[in-house]
């Protein structure tokens, strides 16, 4: 290496901090006021913090707060309202419905997070409005504002998850229909 260029230097860690009872219960409703969690989601999100903060100060108990965290932190921000898997579920299945994506993937973001997909609102759910919207949303197919490669209008919903069938009934429709 010449003089001129920087020496490669290893950034120093913050030092986690060392887990309590209140530390855990600050830092969960810290979390949960930014984001929505379901249950499952939020523990593991939990469980890396404690894991991190382990790896500084290995003399703590880990089952120990992972017992306070799902035995009493977990019940009781259910009871206050700050964990509810059902309302999470159906604001993100309607947040993806309106988004345009298939029953499919809307299912299976929701089994990432840890949730159960609402069947009422998912029979609600038509693949065909969706792939409509999500056409007209990435202006593909009939919504196309320039010409496009109809291959490359094919692809993107493909890869958005829809069926061949559902793709080539949107691709091949007039514009009237949105």
């Amino acid at each position: 290496m010449d003089e001129d260029s920087p020496k490669a230097t290893k950034v120093k860690r913050k030092t986690a901090k060392k887990l309590s009872e209140s530390y855990l219960r600050n830092s969960a409703l810290y979390y949960l006021q930014r984001h929505p969690a379901s249950v499952s989601h939020f523990l593991s999100v939990m469980e890396r913090k404690m894991k991190r903060s382990l790896k500084d100060h290995p003399d703590q108990d880990f089952a120990a707060f992972s017992l306070f965290l799902r035995e009493k932190l977990v019940p009781e921000l259910t009871r206050s309202g700050f964990l509810n898997d059902a309302l999470y579920a159906k604001a993100l299945t309607g947040s993806l419905q309106r988004r345009g994506l298939p029953k499919r993937v809307i299912a299976m973001r929701l089994a990432t997070k840890g949730v159960e997909a609402d069947a009422e609102q998912m029979a609600e759910q038509d693949d065909i409005q969706a792939a409509r919207l999500y056409a007209k949303r990435k202006r593909l197919g009939p919504y196309a504002t320039r010409v496009r490669d109809p291959q490359k209008d094919m692809a993107a919903l493909a890869r958005a998850g829809f069926s061949y069938e559902i793709v080539m009934r949107v691709l091949k429709e007039d514009i009237k229909h949105g």
